[in-house]
């Protein structure tokens, strides 16, 4: 199996295979994951870009980041290796999706001080009853030493095993008449709204005997200074205005989104709208911009899926919090 060929191999290539292929000579290829990115070129592009993206983060690193970074590349090839191989129908779909989150999380590592985040993971497969269930799930761990992250790293991990529990059946839900597929999948990406910032983006979607699956996305906003997730009113500037303007901002957003896709009217009433921006795990701060995200359910029924609100920083900078996390 290869395991730094995507870290190592960009170095060397030829740049005929550069332009061509993926940063691995496929004549190599020895398995099938990496038959499968040497098949379509849409993934052989995004390997090419992961590992062009790899070496130019690596080049610019000192030997303590570079060794976590290699390391760390090394657990992620693992992991895609494994959770990607286990189901050879969706194994093009679960690629480039581990292509684009890692792409963007090693764009972020560079855009500031290297921030020392490893990829953890819990996998399982198993069956109970007439239910076969899996489960592959990938969190962050704060690593660097220039904060204390125990608790966040914590909290992390007490929700991936909380996670991999649900996904996990009991006997009270065996129905030993039926048989079931039960699916999690969880993964993550990294952002940079600042350089003392990044921001967790953590998606996940499974399955377990409903009338249909369920997913969505949460982000944290961590503070690299002081090693803590930081709140909407830990970003903008004291006092409850900032909360009457988002309100004001994504209820007319909102509004315009329930022409083309209906939604919950109830969920624009200010009351309503209050309690949900309150609620850190919506706003998913990115390089320029804000975007709020709301799950099914949360503003619009299931067919709908996710709604999403972008709100430009120009738009917001005067209103944040001297001093914080993300820079006036």
């Amino acid at each position: 199996m290869r395991i730094l060929g995507i870290a190592m191999i960009v170095a060397f290539a030829s740049p005929a295979l550069a332009q061509r292929g993926p940063s691995f000579e496929c004549s190599k290829a020895s398995n099938a994951i990496e038959r499968t990115i040497c098949k379509e070129p849409e993934l052989a592009t995004a390997d090419r870009e992961l590992a062009s993206v790899y070496a130019a983060l690596a080049g610019g690193l000192g030997a303590a980041a570079k060794d976590h970074l290699a390391k760390d590349q090394v657990r992620w090839i693992v992991g895609r290796n494994r959770d990607c191989g286990a189901e050879p129908d969706d194994m093009t779909v679960c690629l480039r999706n581990r292509y684009a989150a890692r792409t963007t999380t090693l764009k972020a590592f560079g855009a500031g001080a290297y921030p020392f985040i490893s990829v953890q993971a819990l996998d399982r497969k198993g069956k109970l009853g007439q239910i076969r269930f899996s489960y592959a799930i990938e969190y962050p761990q704060f690593d660097g030493a220039t904060a204390d992250f125990a608790a966040l790293n914590a909290r992390f991990a007490t929700d991936a095993r909380q996670a991999a529990a649900q996904a996990t059946p009991r006997a009270e839900d065996v129905a030993s008449d039926r048989e079931q597929g039960w699916t999690y999948q969880q993964g993550f990406e990294v952002h940079r709204p600042g350089p003392d910032a990044v921001t967790i983006a953590e998606t996940y979607y499974g399955y377990n005997g409903g009338a249909h699956g369920f997913g969505g996305t949460g982000c944290t906003l961590v503070d690299l200074r002081t090693g803590r997730s930081v709140g909407p009113d830990g970003v903008f500037a004291a006092g409850d205005g900032w909360l009457s303007m988002m309100v004001q901002i994504v209820g007319d957003d909102l509004r315009k989104q329930f022409v083309e896709k209906p939604g919950f009217e109830d969920a624009l009433e200010p009351k309503s709208l209050t309690k949900l921006l309150g609620e850190a795990r919506h706003y998913c701060w990115k390089a320029s911009q804000l975007e709020l995200v709301f799950n099914a359910y949360e503003v619009g029924p299931y067919a709908a899926g996710p709604y999403e609100v972008v709100i430009s920083y120009d738009r917001l900078r005067a209103h944040f919090r001297p001093g914080g996390p993300i820079a006036r």
